[in-house]
């Protein structure tokens, strides 16, 4: 049964943890060590740090995800909202360069988040079906959307070397 459970969470996690893990960079951070955060500039547009700050507290969000029971239904829904509503915000203090590949990474996590909410642990093969129907619409544009947040955020968010 505990392969099950593995599985059955590695299904829930793929898309959400996978983007997460990918993105797993050392944050730019000031001489104390704390995150560098600035309030949005006057034109509206929410700055690099801001974005920074948000993707940094979104790579915190997922790892505490990773703790979760996947047999428990009640800490993996709360869990999977949390990330879903870390990348809404992340996505909300996106700079317009990344902010479209950003919505849609919010909008897969908020897809596969329902998914889970509308099925049980215990029903392995609903679920599953769930999170694959949820995710099928971000296939073609996943990768991309991925691969130039990855981009940007190794650009602007990472420490330099040295």
């Amino acid at each position: 049964m505990a392969v099950t459970a593995r599985r059955r969470w590695l299904l829930i996690a793929a898309a959400v943890v996978a983007i997460a893990l990918a993105l797993r960079l050392t944050l730019w951070r000031d001489s104390g060590d704390a995150l560098r955060l600035t309030l949005w500039r006057d034109s509206g547009e929410p700055s690099v740090e801001e974005f920074c700050g948000e993707f940094a507290h979104l790579l915190v969000v997922d790892q505490l995800s990773l703790t979760v029971n996947p047999n428990d239904d009640t800490t993996t829904r709360e869990a999977m909202d949390r990330t879903a509503r870390q990348f809404a915000d992340a996505a909300a203090a996106a700079p317009l360069e990344i902010r479209p590949d950003m919505a849609l990474l919010a909008d897969l996590t908020a897809a596969l988040s329902d998914a889970v909410a509308e099925t049980a642990s215990r029903e392995t093969f609903d679920r599953a079906a769930a999170l694959i129907a949820a995710q099928r619409p971000f296939l073609e544009a996943q990768d991309g959307a991925t691969r130039r947040v990855v981009d940007y955020v190794t650009r602007h968010c990472t420490a330099a070397p040295g």
